[in-house]
């Protein structure tokens, strides 16, 4: 189902208050400003679906700004991508700025700060994808913010080509077809960041990118029940405390990033219908949580709902707290 948020019907003296809200609740907290503040417009149509939200946005000259406080505010984190359709826009975040032309694209992460600066009378496709959804497919994504994927690329112009037929077809799919569809979004994405990562991204720090390749064995291996600290120091070639010292200076213990990641997937499948004949303790086996009691536990624990009533009653948006 499409959602229409409009300046229209909204006397002008409102109508960018009512924009602040309206993209707050959305996308993310933050501050919007205008030149022309008197005589704004805009129009948002959003799609909400389980995994993602993709939306047409355009209107009026804006600069979007997300601040701390806006960060602080936050309840749970996320991948943001611009498609531009009309005029020029810019992306800004981690000191790099990427200018937008007409079918170009460029991602920005909700955990930091970011500015986007847009023309009077731009479009744009805006999508927002889980932070883990992402950085599945490509653990280096908060290297690859602020930086432009070309349209007019052969990569690029494959992937927004695809991006843009496939959200249009969301309002016709079936509940498989969009969970299908989903992925398919943020694997187009992914590959076409993917495409400028090698060129565009000097990785600089070491640290960043041992957590880099932690991650990406963690989610190739996540459905070893087997998989904790021990086989992934091995893996990285560290001794436990030295592997464990560097995801404490990240924000989350190994282990803690290990459920993290366990309970993201199983509920993940949960809501998805594509493994509706699988039982509860068939998808929490398959990604190795071969304890189902202690799974339980830590599945309410961090959802406030047990994983059969998480289920039934479906929570697309619920978000899963930082461990």
């Amino acid at each position: 189902m499409t959602v229409v948020l409009t300046t229209d019907t909204i006397a002008k003296r409102d109508r960018l208050d009512y924009w602040r809200d309206a993209v707050c609740a959305s996308y993310v907290p933050l501050e919007c400003l205008s030149d022309t503040p008197d005589d704004f417009a805009g129009t948002i149509q959003l799609h909400r679906l389980s995994k993602i939200s993709a939306s047409f946005v355009g209107g009026s000259q804006q600069t979007v700004r997300r601040r701390r406080r806006d960060i602080a505010r936050a309840t749970d984190a996320s991948f943001l991508i611009s498609l531009q359709i009309e005029k020029t826009g810019r992306i800004e975040q981690s000191d790099r700025s990427a200018v937008l032309a007409a079918g170009d694209f460029g991602l920005y992460s909700s955990i930091d700060r970011y500015a986007l600066t847009l023309p009077d009378g731009f479009r744009q496709l805006v999508l927002q994808v889980p932070r883990d959804e992402m950085l599945r497919r490509l653990p280096n994504a908060d290297l690859l913010t602020g930086i432009q994927v070309s349209g007019a690329s052969e990569v690029g112009g494959l992937v927004t080509d695809g991006i843009r037929r496939l959200v249009r077809a969301l309002d016709t799919a079936n509940p498989v077809m969009l969970h299908c569809m989903q992925d398919a979004i943020v694997d187009l994405v992914a590959t076409g960041l993917a495409s400028v990562s090698g060129s565009a991204v000097e990785l600089s720090d070491p640290e960043r990118q041992i957590l880099i390749r932690a991650r990406a064995f963690l989610h190739a291996n996540l459905a070893d029940p087997d998989l904790d600290r021990t086989m992934l120091a091995g893996a990285m070639g560290l001794s436990v405390r030295r592997l464990g010292e560097i995801f404490q200076r990240d924000g989350h213990s190994i282990a803690a990033t290990i459920r993290e990641m366990r309970l993201r997937q199983i509920a993940a499948d949960l809501r998805d219908p594509r493994f509706a004949r699988q039982s509860v303790s068939e998808i929490a086996l398959k990604w190795g949580a071969n304890n189902l009691p202690s799974f339980s536990r830590m599945f309410q624990r961090q959802f406030d709902i047990p994983p059969t009533a998480y289920r039934a009653h479906g929570h697309p948006h619920q978000p899963l707290r930082s461990p």
